[in-house]
């Protein structure tokens, strides 16, 4: 089945919210928010976070009309700091995986970052995420440190982070 790639808009708020509270349900390790902040949201800040200031964006993998994946971008906006951007919020459903799509959609956010002048895409990965760990690192991603304690799950939980980098100047 062919798959998709847009930017989302106004018109996937309600498949946004879908498929980001079902990435936190599955993987709730992964990503910063909870699933109750997120379900405590209204469609005005879904909305808003589809709508960020640019070089922000979210971008979607489609598959028969359903929304399966997603990436997000955020820039800096500090003049020193306009040079990178934020990976965040990747996640394709479990169904749709091994088939590309994750790839995919890192090539999507990295030709975004370009087209908007980004030079350096950076994220952060849980240190126990190795499926993650190694589609990042076959899209080219390097490793620059670690974050110790970088998500505090509860007293005493902690998730650790591997920070790595895309260099769009070099591709390392």
């Amino acid at each position: 089945m062919a798959v998709r790639l847009r930017r989302l808009g106004p018109e996937d708020v309600a498949a946004f919210r879908e498929l980001r509270l079902a990435a936190l349900r599955l993987e709730p390790d992964a990503f910063g928010a909870t699933v109750e902040e997120e379900a405590s949201l209204d469609a005005a800040a879904h909305a808003a976070r589809l709508s960020p200031a640019p070089p922000g964006a979210v971008l979607g993998a489609f598959e028969a009309g359903s929304l399966v994946g997603m990436a997000g971008i955020a820039g800096c906006t500090a003049a020193r700091l306009r040079h990178k951007a934020l990976l965040w919020g990747v996640h394709v459903r479990p169904a749709s995986r091994l088939r590309g799509i994750g790839r995919a959609l890192l090539g999507a956010v990295e030709a975004h970052a370009r087209a908007s002048g980004i030079e350096l895409v950076q994220l952060g990965v849980n240190i126990r995420n190795h499926a993650a760990r190694a589609l990042y690192a076959a899209c080219g991603y390097r490793v620059y440190g670690e974050e110790h304690g970088a998500l505090r799950l509860g007293p005493g939980r902690y998730v650790d982070e591997e920070l790595r980098a895309l260099d769009l100047r070099t591709g390392a």
